[in-house]
């Protein structure tokens, strides 16, 4: 089961392609949007958020697996990787939770972040050839 969009989200962030003029929650609008979601549209939207993002403390950010090689499925999630600065000291801790929902809230899509520090040698090599960088 995906999960659905929080309302929050949009009205905080206000994309405009996403919530059109919706007076009620639309979150069939939005995974009809999805389903033929462009490679394009999708690192646009990224892009448009990125102030955002990094402010959040993400250095890095880039796109792979199936919706990178185009073979996405209309279920298909957003396959993210991130990097992030480390915590100063005393500094806050580095929130995925809201660098999901940023994206998730921007994109219509369920992402799935990895971290380089998490991925084996041989994920990295099968990753690289369709990795695409957003920033």
């Amino acid at each position: 089961m995906t999960s659905l969009p929080r309302m929050i989200g949009f009205a905080t962030l206000n994309p405009s392609h996403i919530l059109h003029q919706c007076r009620k929650p639309c979150y069939n609008r939005i995974m009809t949007e999805v389903t033929d979601i462009t490679l394009d549209t999708i690192i646009a939207r990224l892009r448009e958020i990125a102030p955002a993002i990094r402010a959040e403390g993400v250095t890095r950010l880039a796109v792979f697996g199936s919706r990178a090689r185009g073979d996405e499925r209309p279920g298909s999630d957003l396959d993210v990787l991130l990097e992030h600065a480390p915590r100063a000291s005393g500094g806050p801790f580095f929130d995925l939770f809201k660098v999901m929902h940023l994206i998730e809230d921007t994109v219509g899509l369920t992402p799935h972040i990895s971290t380089p520090d998490e991925l084996t040698p041989r994920v990295r090599e099968r990753m690289a050839d369709d990795l695409i960088e957003v920033f």
